[in-house]
Parts: structure tokens; sequence; C-alpha cells
């Protein structure tokens, strides 16, 4: 932190001083002779705060800026002290540049924080893998660095949080130490922070067993075994959550229960730990598996190429049955190739499901983009002698013009582009594809090539 020297007023003592940092630069004008007056005053004697204030506040409300900088009115303040309730403002991350001045009065001093705001949205911070510790006893330690801390935090807030949390593995001797490592969302197409993640590094906290509180007992079993890959490896917050999502959410669709979601896991160490997993912890993910669902029916809509009778042969869903997750989306993708088959490879499938909890069935609503009909181009083979490639362009049954079905090429492949010994070759030889779209004239030219494999 560096501070730029004070200022004062002929009227009254006014005192300016402006906090820096890596990511905020204000520029200040002073007169030397007035702020050896300023140094003066300030070094006789400490100040009795009487009073705070606080310019550009609009998302923040006084009361929780003063909280923040830790400042009580009555108490005796001097330049360091001041100094350092800034710090605690900028480190709190409500703040994206802030600067201070006071003015006194005999020993009365009023205080007066200049702020400009964070603008972005604060985003929720994870506590990794800080097994030692409970949520609670997380959150009061930040905020005695952080008074205002409720769990979210921007940028700017987070050396004042690595702070607080490494103080606290220090006061409860416990070696380590802390990272900051922010999660990011790219889907958008723009790098946004959906998480502000704080872990433990240094220090191995193995994964012993896994239970799941909300779990059917029947499923529980089925659940631990697919979690077997986690077991030995050092726990993580930000790692366990979305492994149950990413393995374990698609079991619980396959058994019919659509809206089963994982909850927050959280980790205490074993009491009786075996060799093989000393000072290791027993991690606990609360599930709710919701209702278990029937299929219904689908309801089609911008369908014209393909009838609704044909469609429904091609989701193989019937009502009644369970509403296996896999399976439609199985089926879903089956719709797309029947679309693809018909020359339709720009078809966008879009099933929506409607759950009807009263009687436990889900109804899906497809909505269908067909897109323009593709038509064969020209086929090109290369890679092979003059003859067998004319016989070979004999056997391929897409004419120019003929309505392109995209599922014959591996037909075709798989029985009638049949190489023998010879055409293979040593070191042998793959079989590449290669496909050109004509987007205006909608045809597609094929070209089959014989390729030294890599």
């Amino acid at each position: 932190m560096i501070l730029l020297p004070s200022f004062q007023s002929t009227d009254t003592e006014v005192n300016t001083r402006v906090l820096l940092s890596s990511t905020i630069l204000w520029l200040a004008l002073f007169l030397i002779a007035p702020w050896v007056q300023a140094q003066q005053t300030t070094t006789a004697g400490r100040m009795r705060l009487s009073k705070i204030e606080f310019t550009g506040l609009q998302r923040h409300s006084q009361e929780e800026a003063i909280a923040a900088s830790g400042l009580q009115i009555g108490q005796l303040i001097d330049v360091p002290t001041l100094d350092a309730a800034a710090q605690r403002l900028f480190d709190s991350g409500l703040f994206k540049k802030l600067s201070y001045r006071y003015r006194t009065s005999g020993n009365q001093a009023v205080v007066t924080f200049l702020t400009e705001e964070e603008k972005g949205a604060a985003s929720p911070v994870v506590f990794d893998n800080f097994v030692w510790f409970s949520d609670e006893e997380l959150l009061s330690a930040v905020r005695r660095q952080i008074p205002a801390f409720a769990g979210t935090a921007n940028d700017s807030a987070t050396n004042g949080i690595t702070k607080a949390l490494q103080q606290l593995l220090q006061d409860r001797k416990i070696s380590g130490r802390v990272e900051y490592g922010p999660s990011a969302d790219l889907s958008g197409g723009k790098l946004e922070h959906v998480e502000h993640v704080f872990s433990v590094e240094g220090i191995s906290i193995p994964i012993c067993t896994m239970h799941f509180s909300g779990a059917a007992a029947k499923y529980e079993g089925d659940l631990i075994k697919s979690s077997r890959p986690l077991i030995g490896n050092s726990y993580k917050r930000s790692f366990v959550g979305p492994f149950a999502t990413i393995n374990l959410i698609p079991i619980y669709r396959e058994w019919g229960h659509l809206r089963a979601r994982f909850g927050v896991p959280t980790a205490k160490f074993e009491s009786d730990t075996t060799s093989d997993c000393k000072s290791g912890v027993s991690v606990t993910v609360p599930v709710e598996e919701g209702l278990l669902y029937s299929w219904g029916k689908a309801e089609w809509s911008g369908n014209a190429a393909l009838s609704n009778p044909e469609l429904e042969r091609a989701l193989k869903m019937k009502p009644g049955d369970i509403a296996n997750g896999l399976k439609i989306d199985k089926g879903l993708v089956s719709v797309q190739s029947a679309y693809g088959k018909q020359g339709y490879l720009t078809a966008r499938i879009k099933g929506t499901p409607v759950f009807e909890d009263a009687n436990q069935s889900v109804t899906y609503q497809i909505g269908i983009e067909e897109g323009p009909q593709y038509h064969m181009g020209m086929l090109t083979i290369t890679g092979l002698s003059e003859d067998r490639t004319n016989e070979l362009k004999r056997k391929w049954k897409l004419q120019p013009g003929s309505v392109y079905d995209d599922s014959y090429i591996h037909e075709f492949i798989k029985k009638d582009f049949v190489l023998d010994a010879s055409e293979i070759g040593y070191p042998p030889k793959s079989i590449a594809t290669d496909f050109k779209y004509d987007r205006r004239k909608f045809i597609v030219d094929v070209t089959i090539s014989l390729k030294k494999s890599e």
C-alpha cells in the first residue's frame, strides 16, 4: 500500500490520503508547506473519531460500509488507523476505487471515504477442502478480516479472504498454504467467474469412504460403486460435486428419477481410518431423488417431412414405461438420424420435458426445425487403381441429384468397400472420408480416400 502526502485547506484542516493498489492508481495534487503543517498537527496526538461519512454508495448501505471499515465512533484514531481501515474496505471487495480524507476540530475528527463501488455481481465463495472447520467457522474467520462478508465476493476481495484463511490455518497449527483459483464459465462467449474457489494445498486429504444421504437403500450401493474412482484421491469439494453430477445423475435418469439432484458435499475425518487411508475423510453427498416418472407421450411440432408415427417409431418410447432418461436421449438421437437418412442434415431436435407429478408421468414436447433437404453431388475415390475405383463407384447407390442419406456411407464402407491384402499394403492403409457441403445448392460431395495409417 502506497500513500500520497496530505494537504490542508486554508480554513479547516483537511487531510487527504489515497489508497493505491496494483489495480487502482489515483493522482493527487498537494502543497508542500501545508503538508508540513498537517503533519505537525497529527503527530501531536491521536484524534477522537466523531463521524464517518461515505460518498459514492449506491448498492451498499452506510452501515454496511462502516462495519467493513472496522471503525467505531468515539475511538481514538491516527493516520495508521485510517490507513488500516481503508485497506479493510478495499479488501472487502465492495469497492473498485477508494480514497479518504479527514478534517479536524480540536481533537475531534470527521472521516470521509470517497468510493466507487464494484459494478459486477459478486460470485459465491467456495471453501474447497477446509475439512478441519465448519462453514460457519470459516465465515467467521473471513469476517474478522472483512466484516461485511456474507459468502459472496468480487475479484478485489480475494486477497483479503486468502489472508484470513491462511491466518486461520496458522492459528490451528495446520500445515498447508491457501491458494485461490477462480472457476470460470466460457459458455456465453465471455470469460466470467462463476465461483471464487479457495483451497488448501501442500497437504493430502484422501477420501476413505463415500455416503449419499437421502438415497434409497436400493440405490446407494450402486452410487457407492460408481464413485470408486474417488476413493484414495485427495478431497476437494469442487471436484466431488461435479463428479456426482456428471457420473451419477445419468444413473438416476436411467432409473426414471429425471429430476434427481445432488447437494453440496461435506467431509469429516474418519475416526477409525485404516492404514491405507491415514488422515482421510468420509465424504457425504446429499441427494434429492425426486419422483420416479413413467413415460406419458411425445408431442411433436414443426415436422413435415416425417409423420408423427414415423417419429414415434424412431423414438421407441411406449406409454407407461419407466421414463428411462438414457433411453429417451438415445431415442432423440434416432430421430435425428431418421432426418439424416432423408437428407435433412441440419435438422434440429429439441425435447422439453413437462412433468405431471400427480400421476408421476412425463410428457416430452419435441420441437423440430427440419431445415433444407440435401442431395447427392459427386463421389470421388482416391488411393486405388482406376479399374478398382470404377468398380466401387458402380456399387455406390446414391446417384447425383438423389436425396442424400448420411447413414449410407457407413453401410457402403462396411459391405462394399472391401479391400484385399494388396490394396491395404504394409504399413497398412486406412479409409478416410471427407464431405463438402454446398450450403447454397444443398449438395454434398463425398470423397473416400485410402491413406497410410498415421
